[in-house]
């Protein structure tokens, strides 16, 4: 049986590494480094104790010194910033329909952009709708009703409207 445990940690070291690369949570990377520290300890011991202790230690170990950095890095990386936050506040004209199971698209910025509806209800494509905040990728929008409409500020600038705003 002691023959066979270098081959059963690098098959766990193996293992893990295989269930890494599937998974992006930077979960079982560290079992595959404490299943390498009970192969190395093999070479020492038959003793299957020692080599389970060993790879509980090399595993939490490393898991301790290395997963604030990783954790660290990963939010630090998980934020894009693209200016759109220029476009919260502004107003547009819905390209296709928002449905309860499709976002919709709304031009904004020069841009077409994938569009949801604050309050989960379908808004129609050609409904003016104003852009509250940003989820991701989709800018979540709200209805405006027929009295409260205003020109959209990107095309304020050609001076058609009173109380246009001026400043593009």
């Amino acid at each position: 049986m002691e023959t066979y445990m270098p081959l059963f940690w690098i098959g766990l070291a193996v293992l893990a590494l295989i269930t890494e690369a599937f998974t992006t949570q930077l979960i079982s990377i560290w079992f595959s480094v404490g299943a390498v520290g009970g192969a190395i300890s093999c070479i020492f011991t038959d003793n299957m104790a020692i080599q389970v202790s060993v790879f509980i230690v090399v595993t939490a170990v490393s898991l301790a010194l290395t997963r604030p950095i990783v954790k660290r890095v990963r939010q630090k990386n998980s934020l894009v910033k693209m200016n759109l936050d220029r476009a919260i506040g502004r107003e547009a004209v819905l390209t296709k329909d928002i449905t309860k199971d499709r976002e919709g698209e709304l031009k904004v910025l020069g841009d077409y952009w994938l569009a949801v509806s604050s309050d989960g209800r379908e808004i129609k494509s050609g409904t003016r709708v104003r852009v509250l905040s940003i989820n991701s990728a989709k800018l979540v929008v709200e209805e405006i009703n027929e009295g409260e409409a205003s020109l959209p500020k990107e095309k304020a600038v050609s001076g058609s409207g009173a109380g246009a705003d001026r400043r593009g």
